[in-house]
This record gives structure tokens, C-alpha cells and sequence, in this order.
């Protein structure tokens, strides 16, 4: 009985401690912009007051769950359009979202409540969303995104200084802190959907987004 009562304690301090573990979603995240995240500062004061008002977004969860549905391997692009350049922070802007049809049912919803909830300043108002099949590739020099015939991104890692002009320095992080990130020229970069009534497709390699690994943490 006594050995018994000993144990007790243990057993219930195992148990709020697990209690107190938060839970974790994780994976690979990429960016692009239609601005220069690394240039100089006649890029950055002219992109500033024209240009940079498009951005392109993906996640790959690798690992956890929301509400009870695992998210493990669902892919999620979004693209977003501001009505000034979204690097500050400030513009108004509107997106639309892209879910990954290889998800089941269950899963596009908890990932779209995900982006919503946690993501729902950078996203601003969401137009639309729609269902389709996502490509993501990422490793250390490279990352690759794809929905469809719509939307292509191609980054690499960026090779400094020949990818800049001289004088050019670091003006704007992440869009969302990354646990790794990597600095990307994008190489290439299209959209050509309906939702915004225009289309872009940009050739020209420019230091412009990021890519590396998310994690959230949930309480």
C-alpha cells in the first residue's frame, strides 16, 4: 500500500506535464514577391511606392494537426494582391487560396480554417479558394511550386554578390519567421488566373522571396 501511495504522485506529474506539451506544425514554406527583397535603395524607393504589390505563397506541413485532423502532407499556395506594395506591412490586400487535391476533404477544410486563423492578416480578404493539384519541391539550393497551369515559381538560393547590383543590402524579412531561411532569386514566376483580372508572368532573375522551414506552435 505504501509503494502504491509513492507512485501516485509520479504517475500524476507525468500527466500534467504532458498536458502542458504544446503540439507543433511544421514544414516547408516558400515566398516570392514582386519587389526586391535584397537590391539597393533606389530598388527599394522606387519598388516602394509601385511595384511589390504581388506575392506568391506556399506551405508543405511535414508534421501536425488541427482540430483533431492531421495535416501531414497537405500542401497550401495562396496569392496575394494589395493595393500598395505588401512588403510593409500595411497595404490592403486581398488573396486567393489553392489547396491541394491529393487532401482529403478533411484536410483542405482544417487547412484552410489553419491559414485563416493564423494567417489571416497577411492573406487579408480571401476571394476565393479553389481545389487543384500542388506541386512543391525544396531542397538546399532550390525550391519549385506549381498548382495546375496557373501558377509556377521557381527560386534559388541566392548567389550574392552577382545576384545584386552593388550597394545593394537586405530591406525586408519573411512575410512569417521561419526556423530556416534562405534567401532566393527567383528565376521565374506566373500566374495566370481569373480572380484578379490580371495576369503576371516575370523572367527576369531578382532577389525577391524566401524559402525554408515553418513552425507553429500551438498552446
Amino acid at each position: 500500500m505504501r509503494w502504491l501511495g509513492m507512485c501516485a504522485p509520479v504517475v500524476l506529474l507525468a500527466g500534467v506535464l504532458s498536458a502542458q506539451t504544446p503540439s507543433v506544425i511544421a514544414g516547408d514554406y516558400l515566398e516570392s514577391r514582386s519587389n526586391h527583397v535584397f537590391g539597393t535603395y533606389c530598388e527599394w524607393s522606387g519598388e516602394r511606392m509601385t511595384g511589390g504589390r504581388e506575392a506568391i505563397l506556399a506551405w508543405w506541413i511535414k508534421e501536425g494537426s488541427w482540430r483533431g485532423v492531421s495535416l501531414a502532407g497537405v500542401k497550401i499556395a495562396a496569392v496575394i494582391v494589395g493595393e500598395a506594395t505588401l512588403s510593409t506591412g500595411a497595404a490592403l490586400r486581398t488573396s486567393i487560396l489553392f489547396l491541394d487535391s491529393a487532401a482529403s476533404p478533411a484536410q483542405r477544410e482544417a487547412a484552410e480554417s489553419l491559414l485563416r486563423e493564423r494567417y489571416g492578416q497577411l492573406l487579408g480578404r480571401v476571394r476565393n479558394v479553389h481545389v487543384a493539384p500542388i506541386e512543391f519541391q525544396r531542397d538546399a539550393e532550390t525550391a519549385a511550386l506549381s498548382v495546375g497551369e496557373v501558377l509556377n515559381l521557381t527560386l534559388r538560393r541566392a548567389r550574392l554578390p552577382e545576384d545584386a547590383l552593388p550597394g545593394a543590402a537586405l530591406w525586408y524579412d519573411p512575410f512569417t519567421p521561419l526556423i530556416e531561411s534562405t534567401l532566393g532569386t527567383a528565376l521565374s514566376q506566373k500566374y495566370s488566373g481569373k480572380d484578379f483580372g490580371q495576369r503576371w508572368e516575370r523572367n527576369e532573375a531578382s532577389t525577391s522571396g524566401y524559402y525554408g522551414r515553418f513552425q507553429l506552435t500551438l498552446e
